[in-house]
């Protein structure tokens, strides 16, 4: 809806109105943290390494990250840690805690995506994936071409999901692609479906495999569906204070070897509780990122 303004000082006093009204709101978010001495992070339980359960607490790589975050945000909003709190959502429905602010920071391995910045705030990147694919190396199927009359599994929510159906276009609509509640069950349903493969982030597929019981019975394309995108962490629309506030000590814990410690921690060491090493050297683009 249009609306005519006839006076030029109305339209200085209305741009002045909205703005004090959404810095109010941006700083609500820093408020509610200071007087409650807490933070709620939602996350996803089966993203190995990035956010799992283990003897019944979150643990991986993004809850290593955000623990840290608590502490120095907590040092420079209130004088010390805030308590976390965690809240396990679904897969598909991983970002629905922070519309309805159950939820202050989704600490889990979301793609920060031009689509999701319309809805969503999102951190400085903490880790860069590629989407591709992962199949039964008996069946050799290397790259996007051969997909063609194939099964697919996808997990539901997954950004692979609209890369797919552009995907499945050029292949004359010949895909057969299934939604599945988790990366664990997409992985668990392609194992035991010959001739097809599941489609997420190439970090995860190597996590998949390495803790699969024979990992060398599977293959992952180095054909992308998806170039290399940003992981981060995502806020509410509204969080614009948090979310710079939280960039400040995520560009602290780059620059003194926190982030260092725990990338090192879930790529290149042994990971409980089986003691898996994914090893994954840090990449280049993420190496010169953190240290600039």
């Amino acid at each position: 809806m249009l609306i005519k303004m006839h006076h030029p000082m109305k339209c200085i006093v209305l741009v002045l109105v909205s703005f004090l009204s959404f810095t109010t709101d941006a700083d609500d978010a820093i408020t509610t943290l200071k007087d409650r001495g807490s933070i709620t992070f939602s996350y996803l339980d089966d993203e190995f390494p990035f956010s799992y359960m283990l003897a019944g607490k979150p643990t991986g790589m993004t809850i290593d990250l955000c623990e840290s975050i608590a502490q120095r945000l907590g040092r420079d909003i209130a004088g010390k840690p805030l308590q976390v709190k965690w809240i396990r959502v679904p897969t598909a429905a991983r970002l629905q805690s922070l519309v309805n602010h159950r939820s202050d920071i989704e600490c889990s391995n979301i793609t920060n995506t031009i689509e999701r910045q319309k809805y969503f705030l999102f951190s400085v990147p903490y880790f860069y994936s590629s989407t591709t694919f992962i199949s039964h190396k008996t069946n050799h199927i290397l790259n996007k071409k051969m997909l063609f009359g194939r099964t697919i599994f996808v997990s539901s929510g997954d950004i692979a999901v609209q890369a797919l159906s552009k995907l499945n276009e050029k292949l004359g609509n010949s895909l057969s692609y299934h939604l599945t509640q988790s990366s664990q069950s997409g992985f668990e349903h392609m194992k035991s479906t010959d001739g097809s493969v599941f489609v997420t982030d190439d970090v995860l597929l190597y996590s998949l495999r390495a803790t699969s019981s024979n990992p060398e019975d599977y293959i992952i394309s180095n054909d992308n569906l998806i170039e290399a995108q940003p992981l981060a962490l995502a806020f509410s629309h509204d969080s614009v204070a948090l979310k710079k506030a939280v960039n400040k000590v995520m560009v602290e814990i780059f620059s003194d070897g926190e982030f260092n410690r725990i990338y090192n921690k879930w790529f290149l060491s042994s990971i409980p509780p089986d003691n898996i090493l994914i090893n994954l050297p840090m990449q280049k683009r993420l190496k010169k990122y953190i240290s600039k």
